[in-house]
């Protein structure tokens, strides 16, 4: 852990030194606090968190700079801008007139008829450049020089704003601007062209030259001249000299200028082409302070780079961790070893009181069974006992065998007793055979002597006999044998007749039962009820015959042949049947009736009391589909109205908010969204548009439904009217057994007919956000409409201090640092509690005000889970406080004891 320690100090000092954009500001004072953090890791790691400070300040430094690099960049572009502009215009033969003042009307003078003074004179030749100059000097200050010229009797309208030279006084006595300009009017101009020679000549001797101008340069000086006088006697009130001084009524000053830019079209195209040369040398200015900002810019971005990359080449505090926790590892496994050593030392304290008192129990019994006490001795006894039972063991086998081969000796000794008497009594009996066979073999010869061919003759017959005498009987033991098995055949035949008549006499009776149970069941009404075309036998008082019962089962089979009978239909019936009946049970007693059931033969038959009378389900169904009938005929137009306006007013005027309210809350969601753009620019917005289900015509009822309902027409209310009544049409059809309830909820869900969708702006139109995109794209493009559907939603609670929680597993995974920080910063905006998990997010930005972190370490080797507890508040992590320590404590190694050394990692 030392070790790793001083590793990590030495990283630290060497990289800190290495660093050209990231510095700390007190390093040395870094190096003590880390030092102390090395020996007990409390807190955050300093110096990533200094280097963090460090980095923000100097992101921030370069943020700044590359801010106002970027601001002095766009005003020298829209300057660059504004004179390729200027300089077009002048390199395609226009003019640049005076500045507009503000207060003249914008494009008025492109509707006006006439012309500038500037465009319709010209100066006198004998004008000198200095007299030009300073004329023109004059006229420019007072207004005059773009004063507008008017055709005579031409006027502007009330709401006109320009600047118009019209005297209204005649010519002036003495000197007036008719000896210095001369009217000039380009007839190529209509404008010009219609003010006319003769109306600008008129307008130059109503202006005069000055009391004391010179005379042009041209004149003889010995000449005096006159001073301009208007025609009531008195000094002129309105006048300009060559010398830049002008007067226009109380309205005195004097301005200069370098030469002539507008009087002339010599003067005009001297300027023009001076300004185009200016503009020129300006725009090489402008061109090269740009490249020296985008210099900048790039040494800022790379500055930047490198600040990033120093930033994170800190070194890790991993492998300092990691020896932290094996040192408090192997603390833990010492503390254990020491438990165990102790409780095996007194484990061996108490053997040994054991082995002590066993000991003197086995002298005092060795004493009392007189054996040796010592284990030598009790050794040759255990020895002993064990060659003992293994004879012992031997011993029971061999007797067990001795009592048995003693046993089979008396028994073959019988039997040779009793072979030896059956040998003596063949014995004698061979004995008599061998005399009797000699006494007929002295018989034979003396007879075949005596009698000769004749008893050949005899013999042969008799071998003849006694052939023809063994063939018959061999033939009367094959008629004996075949006799027997015709016996036992019959005997058979005799056995499976009386089983046969046996079984159909059972069949008989099954078919009789099952006829009779078939009539039963017929007679319940539930065969009516199952299949009411069929055609039942006739009763007569008496059970039915065989034919025709049968005639009616093969019906019966026939009809029901599309019927599930599997054990599962069989069980969802039983199932079906019980809740009907008690529906039904419920449905009677709300109204006085009544519904028994009663189990027959394989069925249920439900009996109901019907306005005091017993009545079968058919026969009642029956009852009511006709009192249906009568009742919806006899139902009056007026009612009927009644029940379409209840419809069309009521139902769908909720409807009518209840749209309104979503589309409300999907503006209000979209304006969240609107006010919150991502990082990347990406511009999200949720849609509610109507399903690929939607029933048909759902359009022009959402056109009706979303004005209000007091300024629907007669078709309008009838075409809503006619549209809910298909819905609950067809949700009738499609689900007959559902009860009225749930046919109106099911047909009038608005919800169904809808579909929410996300889109987002790409290309100056609005695309399906399925398209393609990055995966951080389309993380955010699912992940932001629901922080906007979440605080929509929170924002309905009542107190402000609702909780607002927003979980999120496996936060923003696939999203960039800097897309993560703007969607906590949007978690933030919505003002949403989040609670997340993630492999590697802290959530420690700038954008986020505070956040409560549990951080969970594990080592393969160690099965334990380090749980440490940090705490965020918008600027710096901080270890925040565990919620309940161990009672135990760690003990502290002796090294670090005997040396007075830091406390242990964990308490």
């Amino acid at each position: 852990m030392a070790h790793a320690g001083r590793a990590l100090l030495d990283a630290v000092r060497t990289r800190a030194r290495g660093w050209t954009e990231l510095a700390y500001p007190d390093e040395p004072g870094l190096l003590d606090e880390l030092q102390e953090w090395v020996d007990r890791l409390n807190g955050p790691y300093p110096a990533r968190a200094e280097a963090a400070r460090a980095h923000s300040a100097a992101s921030a430094r370069m943020a700044e700079q590359a801010a106002g690099a970027a601001l002095r960049r766009n005003e020298l572009t829209g300057r660059a801008g504004g004179l390729r502009q200027e300089l077009a215009a002048l390199e395609a033969g226009g003019r640049r007139p005076p500045q507009p003042p503000p207060t003249r009307t914008a494009g008025l003078r492109e509707r006006l008829t006439g012309a500038p003074l500037w465009r319709l004179v010209d100066f006198e030749d004998e004008l000198s450049e200095g007299e030009r100059a300073g004329l023109e000097a004059a006229l420019e200050a007072s207004g005059m020089l773009d004063a507008w010229v008017l055709p005579d009797g031409a006027v502007l309208t009330a709401d006109s704003h320009e600047v118009l030279l019209a005297p209204a006084a005649g010519p002036v006595r003495g000197t007036s601007l008719a000896r210095l300009l001369r009217p000039a009017v380009d007839h190529g101009d209509a404008g010009a062209a219609a003010v006319g020679e003769d109306t600008v000549a008129r307008l130059l001797t109503t202006i005069g030259t000055g009391p004391e101008a010179d005379e042009p340069s041209g004149e003889r000086s010995g000449e005096q001249r006159a001073e301009p006088v208007d025609e009531l006697g008195g000094e002129a009130g309105t006048w300009a000299a060559v010398d830049g001084r002008f007067r226009v009524g109380a309205l005195t000053g004097r301005w200069t200028k370098a030469t002539a830019e507008y009087i002339g079209e010599g003067a005009r195209e001297a300027a023009r082409r001076s300004r185009v040369a200016a503009i020129r040398a300006e725009l090489d200015l402008l061109q090269g302070e740009l490249a020296t900002i985008a210099e900048q810019v790039a040494t800022v971005a790379a500055r930047r780079r490198v600040l990033d990359t120093e930033v994170a080449d800190v070194p890790d505090e991993g492998a300092l961790t990691r020896a932290h926790a094996r040192v408090a590892v192997a603390a833990e496994s010492l503390h254990r070893t020491g438990e165990r050593r102790e409780e095996r030392a007194a484990a061996l304290v108490e053997a040994a009181e054991r082995r002590e008192s066993a000991a003197a129990d086995l002298t005092r019994t060795a004493e009392d069974l007189r054996m040796p006490a010592d284990e030598e001795g009790l050794t040759a006894v255990r020895d002993a006992l064990g060659s003992l039972a293994a004879v012992l063991a031997a011993l029971w086998p061999a007797l067990r065998e001795r009592g048995e081969a003693g046993g089979q000796a008396a028994d073959e000794r019988a039997e040779a007793g009793q072979a030896a008497e059956r040998a003596a009594e063949l014995t004698a009996r061979t004995k008599e055979a061998e005399s009797e066979a000699a006494a007929a073999d002295e018989r034979f010869s003396t007879l075949r002597s005596t009698v000769g061919a004749a008893v050949d003759e005899l013999q042969r017959m008799l071998a003849q006999t006694a052939e023809a005498l063994r063939t018959c009987e061999s033939e009367q033991r094959a008629g004996h044998r075949r006799h027997a098995e015709a016996d036992r055949a019959a005997g058979k035949a005799e056995g499976r007749i009386e089983q046969l008549h046996e079984g159909l006499r059972e069949a008989a009776e099954a078919r009789t039962e099952a006829v009779a149970a078939l009539q039963r069941f017929t007679d319940t009404g539930l065969m009516a009820v199952a299949l009411p075309g069929i055609e039942v036998p006739a009763v007569d008082g008496g059970a039915w015959a065989a034919t025709p019962a049968i005639a009616l089962a093969r019906a019966v089979d026939a009809g029901l042949s599309a019927t599930d009978d599997s054990d599962s239909a069989w069980e969802r019936v039983q199932r079906r049947l019980s809740e009907e009946f008690k529906t039904l049970q419920d449905t009677l007693s709300r109204h006085g009736h009544s519904a028994s059931a009663r189990m027959v033969e394989d069925g249920m038959v439900v009996d109901i009391v019907y306005q005091g009378r017993e009545r079968a389900v058919p026969e009642l169904a029956e009852a009511l589909a006709a009192e249906v009938g009568e009742l919806a005929r006899i139902l009056s137009a007026r009612e009927r109205e009644i029940l379409e306006t209840h419809l069309v007013t009521e139902v769908a005027g909720t409807l009518q908010e209840l749209i309104g309210a979503a589309e409300r809350q999907v503006r209000d969601m979209n304006v969240e969204l609107e006010e919150r753009p991502t990082s990347t620019g990406m511009r999200l917005r949720l849609v509610w548009r109507a399903s690929r289900k939607a029933p048909a015509g759902l359009a022009q009822a959402r056109d009706r439904l979303r004005r209000s309902a007091d300024i629907w027409t007669a078709e309008d209310r009838a075409a809503v009217g006619e549209f809910l009544q298909e819905q609950i049409a067809r949700q009738h059809t499609d689900d007959a057994s559902g009860s009225w309830l749930d046919h109106l909820t099911a047909a009038l869900d608005y919800r169904t007919w809808h579909e929410f969708g996300v889109e987002r702006h790409q290309h100056g139109r609005w695309v399906p956000a399925t398209g393609p995109a990055s995966g951080g794209e389309r993380v955010l493009a699912v992940s932001v409409p629901l922080f906007a559907a979440a605080s929509s939603h929170y924002a309905s609670a009542g107190s402000p201090y609702a909780p607002r929680l927003v979980t999120l597993d496996e936060a923003f995974a696939g999203v960039d640092d800097d897309s993560r920080a703007k969607c906590l910063g949007l978690l933030h905006a919505f003002d949403l509690d989040v609670m997340m998990t993630s492999e590697r997010e802290w959530a420690c930005y700038p954008q986020v005000p505070g956040i409560a972190i549990a951080q969970l370490s594990r080592i393969d080797e160690v099965a334990a889970v380090l749980v440490t507890r940090w705490e965020w508040d918008g600027t710096r992590r901080r270890r925040g406080p565990d919620p309940a320590r161990p009672e135990h404590s760690i003990p502290v190694p002796r090294a670090e004891a005997a040396g007075g050394g830091p406390d242990p990692l964990w308490n």
